[in-house]
């Protein structure tokens, strides 16, 4: 079907409650295609959606998982993840952490990144995005395929298995799925750890910027210790059927900076600075049924049932952390009423139900516990906490030319007060070519269940939630058959920000922080030649404490340090290309290009701790220190070569800049001032037959 046919086709959108064409959708969406998936090479969910989504940023951890952020809203708990629909975000301590780091995505058909405000669609956390698995079904994909993939440098091994079978009748059928692999990661030489400041330990004797090689550190990438990547994935349509399991398990290792700052101000004794085997760890399990009741030709109810339990740990500093487990219990009930033409209207109800504790020591095995853990987690009583939302969402096309929405949500949860998220969108279609879309939204998202559990056991009541007021312009053309454009301009995005208070070490509400920001996007593809551009600027331009003493890691603004998010490129380009040099040979590249890090640059200027004999400023960064708040260069290449239609082989060449300057590759971290570590130069090869 040609570009025109396509975008006018109806279909139930990630953005969407009712029924509308791609064109109409109000929101700006970014879809991510398996032939997407495949000519990337990604290594991890965060890679894909790093190299094709528009203003989308990620950035390493000391503590935790890496961060994902869109539009300068950053973190795992400001956005939702979801597989086929059904939100799968841990809601104890982190948010979303599972399926990120796996190296397993050949089950995916296509993924859908909403890139902003979602909250009056999906719920309480849907503020800066919301990213939809699709999985594929035996209605996309029929027959049996292999993939074998492994990776050098940076090493890796996987396995996958899928297969697709449709029942006699072609109404519905079966599809499964197992993957798994093992991720060794890229070692400390060819992934150096570049730090600030110079070690005056003689152990170590590490300058400033220089390799930090003198010390066992882990292995870039490199799985939990417990749980190699492994995906389960089964799935049966029938009639209007739709059931589905699926299992993952995964987590990765970091580096715990904190604890090789052993003779700085912060006073670690020597000992305490040969931290090794830090990691986080995962699994999650999630059943699923839904099932379409058609009352008439113009109503129908969409009915839903699933269970979710999620299990997590984190060892840092040679001792468990963190562990929980949730179980989560949700049903849902959507009518679609479509009485005319004109208009279509769905409204329905979700509950949700939680059962949420902390793991017993010893899992998953027998290790230390932390005092930390200790007196804030063991002494926690095992609870539950209810949630019940109504949503609703009115498509009225005014005209050829004119189409509005209006929507909302409300969630009464038991340790909130209640939380209400609409939306108004219009969209002006004044020919075949333009589209014009204006937004207005509200998002709103609870603190984390163990924050607001703590709260209400120390007497303070409902938690406030946090919230995200946005309004959103945005403008596509399609100039040719070969060539779309579109331009977003947010314009108003005024976040109460919940986020984590270093003075009051507790995840709280730390201030308002207002921001603004652009997005442009060509995209050119013919028969042979696909070319996509895209370039986002965010700028920040007021942030204000909602306590004069309260430290964040947001910024450096409120006391006296430049004017940037201390996290955030302000300018970001991403391209990707491919290129069918004949009917057998595919040629792949991707560049991301980060220019720089001024607000990291002013947070390292300053310094929230005081400590007796520090240099001014902050005491972790030499003066002169420049080389982090650089610009990123992420260059990856790749060739497919397929014989025939059953058989494709790949190679993947990764940060290949690197091979020259590995500071080229370097991502830098959240929450810290300077230092950084750079990706591993790798390659990798695939094999895929389909049977």
């Amino acid at each position: 079907m040609s570009i025109e046919d396509l975008m006018n086709i109806e279909i139930y959108s990630t953005a969407t409650l009712t029924k509308t064409s791609p064109r109409l959708v109000p929101a700006a969406v970014t879809t991510i295609t398996a032939e997407q998936i495949q000519a990337s090479g990604a290594r991890s969910l965060d890679e894909l959606l790093d190299i094709y989504v528009p203003n989308l940023q990620l950035i390493r951890h000391h503590w935790e998982s890496d961060h994902l952020g869109l539009r300068g809203i950053l973190n795992e708990n400001k956005y939702l993840l979801l597989v086929n629909g059904r939100v799968i975000n841990e809601r104890t301590h982190i948010g979303a952490v599972t399926e990120r780091d796996l190296v397993l995505l050949r089950d995916i058909h296509h993924i859908d990144v909403v890139r902003g405000s979602g909250s009056a669609l999906y719920g309480p956390g849907a503020v800066s995005m919301v990213i939809n698995i699709i999985t594929y079904t035996a209605n996309t994909f029929q027959g049996t395929e292999v993939t074998g993939r492994l990776g050098a440098i940076e090493e890796f091994y996987t396995g996958e298995v899928k297969h697709g079978q449709k029942f006699d009748d072609n109404d519905g059928g079966v599809f499964l799925y197992t993957g798994v692999g093992k991720y060794v990661g890229a070692s400390k030489f060819d992934a150096p750890q570049i730090f600030p400041f110079t070690f005056p330990s003689s152990s170590y004797d590490t300058r400033a910027g220089e390799p930090f090689t003198n010390a066992p550190i882990n292995r870039d990438g490199a799985e939990s210790k417990d749980n190699p990547p492994l995906k389960i994935h089964a799935q049966l349509t029938r009639d209007n059927w739709d059931i589905w399991g699926r299992f993952t398990r995964g987590g990765k290792q970091f580096l715990w900076a904190p604890g090789l700052w052993a003779p700085n101000p912060w006073g670690y004794a020597e000992s305490q600075s040969r931290v090794t085997n830090n990691f986080y760890g995962y699994q999650q399990m999630t059943g699923y049924v839904g099932h379409k009741q058609e009352l008439t030709k113009d109503i129908d109810i969409d009915y839903a049932f699933s269970y979710d339990t999620t299990e997590f740990t984190e060892f840092r500093q040679n001792a468990i952390d963190d562990a929980y487990r949730e179980d989560e219990y949700y049903g849902k009930a959507m009518l679609q009423w479509q009485p005319n033409d004109r208009h279509k209207v769905a409204f329905g109800s979700e509950v949700f139900h939680r059962e949420l504790g902390i793991k017993k020591p010893g899992w998953p095995d027998e290790r230390p516990i932390s005092q930390a853990f200790k007196n804030n987690g063991l002494t926690m009583p095992r609870w539950s906490t209810n949630m019940y939302s109504l949503l609703g969402e009115w498509q009225w096309n005014i005209s050829e030319q004119w189409t509005t929405f209006l929507g909302g949500r409300v969630d009464d949860h038991t340790y909130t007060e209640r939380m209400i998220s609409p939306r108004a969108a219009i969209v002006w279609t004044p020919n075949e070519k333009d589209t014009l879309k204006a937004m207005w939204s509200r998002s709103v998202r609870a603190n984390m269940e163990e924050e607001m559990k703590v709260q209400a056991l120390n007497g303070g009541g409902d938690s406030k939630p946090e919230k995200l007021d946005s309004v959103e312009l945005r403008y596509e053309r399609q100039q040719s058959k070969n060539l779309d454009l579109a331009a977003s301009v947010f314009v108003h995005y005024n976040l109460q920000l919940v986020d984590w208070s270093q003075s009051a070490n507790a995840t709280t509400t730390v201030g308002t922080q207002r921001e603004y920001g652009l997005e442009f996007e060509a995209a050119y593809h013919t028969e042979k030649t696909r070319l996509a551009i895209s370039h986002s600027y965010t700028k920040l331009y007021s942030f204000s404490l909602s306590d004069p003493c309260t430290i964040t890691f947001v910024t450096a603004r409120p006391y006296g340090f430049g004017n940037d998010l201390a996290y955030w490129s302000n300018h970001l380009t991403k391209v990707t290309a491919q290129h069918k040099l004949n009917d057998k040979w595919t040629l792949d590249a991707s560049m991301r290009i980060y220019w720089g890090f001024p607000g990291m640059e002013d947070y390292g200027e300053y310094d929230p701790y005081t400590y007796p004999g520090a240099r001014p400023n902050n005491p972790f960064i030499e003066e002169g220190w420049k080389k982090a708040y650089r610009s990123n260069y992420y260059l990856n290449l790749g060739l497919q070569y397929q014989p025939n239609k059953d058989l494709t082989i790949g190679i993947v060449g990764y940060y290949l800049l690197g091979i020259f300057d590995k500071d080229l590759n370097k991502r830098n971290y959240f929450a810290s001032s300077g230092d950084y570590r750079s990706y591993a130069p790798a390659v990798a090869v695939s094999v895929a037959y389909k049977f």
